[in-house]
């Protein structure tokens, strides 16, 4: 039987795996390279939805004392925050405002990888 422990490192690989593999679809220009960012993009969202639920089942799992570790959470919740967001501005016709929402993030974040991921989404909507 798989416990949440088991659960969680799965996705922390997982979720380093599809960042890795986002730049490497940019570097190998893979086409549709933006459709295909934004595919792995949307799978991440996906990951990370699932890892918040298992820190509320088990906090103590939440990555605290490796500044790595810290900086990857903050780094997957912004990105979830604000790609959240800007797909809710999409659906509603407003491709303008969720353009900016992805600009907005791009300044904010510190992962190349997440950054890549919004750039594909302001060329997509664009």
């Amino acid at each position: 039987m798989t416990t949440h422990k088991q659960l969680h490192q799965l996705l922390r690989v997982a979720s380093h795996l599809l960042d890795q593999a986002a730049a490497d679809v940019r570097a190998t220009g893979l086409d549709p390279v933006d459709e295909n960012i934004q595919r792995i993009g949307r799978a991440l969202i996906e990951v990370i939805e699932v890892q918040r639920q298992i820190y509320a089942a088990q906090p103590e799992l939440q990555p605290k004392s490796l500044a790595a570790s810290a900086r990857e959470n903050d780094a997957n919740r912004l990105f979830t925050q604000f790609t959240l967001e800007a797909l809710e501005l999409e659906d509603a016709g407003h491709t303008d405002a969720a353009r900016e929402k992805y600009t907005q993030f791009i300044g904010l974040s510190p992962s190349y990888p997440h950054r890549e991921i919004a750039r594909a989404e302001i060329r997509r909507l664009s």
